[in-house]
């Protein structure tokens, strides 16, 4: 799980975790701080002063057994190289890293000294967030211009522009984009509108209330296995992503804006490079 501090990595990981807290299922975390706590877990805080790290941390679950185990943050080599083997000894292994996006999180952890190999094996997926501010229920509905619709589908397709099917035909590209949107939200359609803020009382006249979440799900399949083995840069592991179906942070923003949750404005403000 990565994001920069405040992006709701830690709440995302606990609703997970919350997810898969049955009766019979043994979870261990390690955290700095202890922020969120739930029933049925074992938390513990960790203390580098008191020698007690995440890496000694790691350690000490491992002797417990449990099934699955959470550490606050990889932030040093021990601590990655114990979770990579634990996940490779069969326990379910969450984390959180700072890093801007998912394929941006493998380079960073190969350059901590993993070992390709072991965690290309031991890697399900990295979900990078980001939040946004959502549109309040006094949103107004405008019919956007063709240029603007014209202008949204090329900012859509710029981060598709690296993908094979996308080089060997780029009006192909643009089209199957433009019909997804027409099938799941009419755009284009003479009724299609989208959402604006406008403001009033219950969100102090500043049009947003409340806030939404952006994600990026990099899943580890076997081209993208393959790609950490051979120490591929960041934009081939971009590329193999998307052509996976991996939608960007800019790319689900762009989804929501279509649905009338958020709009481009605050899309742009927290997906910047």
């Amino acid at each position: 799980m990565c994001g920069p501090t405040g992006s709701g990595k830690t709440t995302t990981l606990h609703s997970v975790l919350g997810f898969l807290n049955t009766v019979d299922t043994k979870i261990w975390t390690a955290e700095d701080p202890v922020e969120i706590t739930q029933k049925g877990l074992r938390q513990c805080q960790v203390n580098p002063k008191a020698g007690f790290t995440f890496a000694t941390a790691m350690k000490a679950f491992l002797r417990a057994d449990p099934d699955i185990i959470m550490v606050g943050e990889m932030r040093d080599k021990d601590t990655t190289s114990i979770g990579i083997e634990a996940s490779l000894t069969g326990h379910l292994v969450f984390a959180t890293l700072h890093t801007n996006s998912a394929p941006e999180s493998i380079i960073r952890l190969l350059d901590m000294g993993m070992d390709p190999f072991n965690f290309a094996d031991a890697l399900l997926g990295i979900l990078a967030q980001r939040l946004a501010k959502r549109l309040c229920k006094c949103k107004e509905a405008y019919t956007p211009s063709p240029e603007e619709m014209k202008h949204f589908i090329t900012e859509y397709c710029d981060e598709l522009k690296n993908t094979e099917e996308f080089k060997k035909d780029m009006n192909a590209g643009y089209k199957g984009v433009f019909d997804r949107f027409q099938r799941d939200y009419g755009f284009g359609k003479p009724e299609f509108v989208m959402y604006r803020a406008k403001g009033c009382d219950a969100c102090g006249n500043s049009g947003y209330k409340g806030r939404v979440g952006l994600h990026e799900l990099m899943v580890g399949t076997d081209p993208v296995k393959k790609l950490i083995q051979e120490h591929a840069r960041v934009a081939q592991l971009f590329a193999q992503a998307l052509s996976d179906g991996m939608l960007t942070l800019k790319m689900d923003g762009m989804e929501k804006v279509l649905q009338g949750v958020t709009d481009m404005k605050q899309v742009r403000a927290v997906c910047i490079k």
